[in-house]
């Protein structure tokens, strides 16, 4: 009992530690707890069956917990990591001002003026490099959004 008390306690600080936690929803802590119960019935002699349960929780939920699988890989879970949280209004028409386009431009036009401003202000032909990386996080957002209200 000892053993799986020291054990639990090392597997949930190495998801704290390394950030893993933070992105883990119920579904993810539970395919943590079936693991354990696992690695316990290895420890009893039980080798089949605790492997098969060890397979099963990281089969489950292995890419989130276990770190299997492509890098930065995220699951579907309803319970995991939200997707991208989406710009606020104010970013947007920071974007907007800064790109000099509207509210309802497409996708030729939010490219056509970030071509625009990019060329002239490109760390290579002198300009500022903190400005160019705004000008490219602007086309990025507008897209996005242009993106998602075409959908």
């Amino acid at each position: 009992m000892t053993f799986m008390l020291v054990l639990s306690g090392a597997v949930i600080a190495a998801l704290i530690l390394s950030g893993r936690a933070k992105n883990m929803g119920a579904n993810d802590w539970l395919a943590v707890a079936v693991a354990l119960i696992g690695v316990n019935l290895c420890r009893g002699g039980n080798w089949l069956v605790g492997g098969g349960v060890i397979a099963a929780a990281m089969a489950w939920s292995g890419t989130k917990i276990f770190g299997i699988g492509k890098a930065g890989k995220r699951g579907n879970s309803k319970s995991g990591p939200k997707s991208k949280p989406r710009p606020d209004d104010l970013e947007l028409e920071q974007a907007r001002s800064l790109l000099g386009v509207g509210k309802g431009a497409d996708k030729a036009a939010i490219n056509a003026a970030w071509r625009l401003h990019l060329t002239t202000h490109h760390p290579d032909r002198g300009g500022d490099e903190n400005l160019a990386r705004q000008i490219n996080r602007a086309r990025d957002l507008l897209l996005e959004e242009a993106q998602t209200a075409h959908h």
